[in-house]
């Protein structure tokens, strides 16, 4: 992919796509969910693939979080797969490791950011995200295409994984470690113990709050701007030397904090997969309520 173009490392500007939806070392992936929130358990994020077809982005392929990237077996919704999984997806829809994928979606903005985490976790070289959803993209009549394009199978062969993961031992370890910080993605209702909650109402001790909505308007997609999402973050008490573990109720949110967090510089970032959905499970792991 040529970097010519008003393109940053990880966010793609909507009319240099449009401009390069024609180049072969791209590859365009729609990740529009529909969101049903059924609590106290996982939300619903619902297949779009029949609005897919209607319309999407020229030389789009449809990836669906939960049916695509997430693990059927896992021990919690949303579990990040293997990467032997990922990368025959990726065999299947003809990319390859050389090509640059870009990432687009609707107003549930933090499935998208889910997306992202997992295809780098699994060792993927060059996502990014359009800096603007599929609704902003048509306001704006940029080019749609109807059907579905198809590409010759590849062989997609990534690199290592990139070990993003935190596990529940992880967290249960950070909480006597004061170089760990927990930073919970979820609203600050949530954070208290108030609204929806995932099976026990609360949050990891010591945990920080930012919430995934205070660093994107999810009506556009595009994220604030960086220099008021790192004062976000150093008003709650984030710090790049600090090592951070992002979570939220069952992964999604938290995708969105972490990719702020390693657009800005952060280096010693994970995620823990399992969320609240996994810990609030075990009656024995503390939750802390206002």
């Amino acid at each position: 992919m040529n970097d010519s173009g008003p393109v940053s490392d990880l966010i793609v500007d909507a009319n240099w796509l449009a401009d390069n939806l024609l180049d072969s070392s791209i590859r365009i992936i729609d990740t529009r969910v529909g969101f049903e929130p059924r609590p106290p358990g996982p939300s619903n994020f619902f297949q779009m693939k029949e609005e897919f077809l209607k319309s999407h982005i020229p030389g789009s392929t449809y990836f669906h979080m939960v049916d695509d990237l997430s693990d059927p077996e896992g021990l919690f919704a949303f579990a990040m797969p293997h990467q032997s999984k990922i990368w025959k997806l990726l065999s299947l829809a003809g990319i390859n490791n050389q090509q640059t994928i870009i990432l687009y979606g609707n107003a549930v903005t933090s499935s998208t950011h889910r997306c992202w985490w997992v295809l780098k976790n699994a060792g993927v070289q060059d996502v990014r995200l359009l800096d603007i959803n599929f609704e902003q993209w048509t306001e704006l009549d940029l080019p749609v295409e109807s059907g579905e394009s198809r590409f010759p199978v590849s062989d997609f062969n990534g690199g290592p994984e990139e070990h993003w993961t935190a596990t529940k031992q992880d967290v249960i370890n950070s909480l006597d470690d004061p170089t760990v910080k927990l930073v919970n993605s979820l609203s600050a209702e949530q954070f208290i113990g108030q609204g929806q909650h995932y099976g026990r109402p609360g949050r990891i001790p010591g945990s920080i709050s930012v919430p995934a909505t205070e660093l994107i308007d999810f009506s556009s997609g595009k994220f604030r701007e960086w220099e008021a999402i790192s004062s976000i973050f150093e008003l709650a008490g984030a710090h790049k030397q600090d090592k951070l573990i992002t979570y939220c109720g069952g992964g999604i949110a938290a995708s969105t904090t972490f990719f702020a967090l390693h657009v800005l510089g952060f280096s010693n970032l994970s995620l823990y997969d399992g969320s609240l959905l996994e810990w609030g499970e075990d009656p024995d792991l503390p939750l802390e309520l206002d």
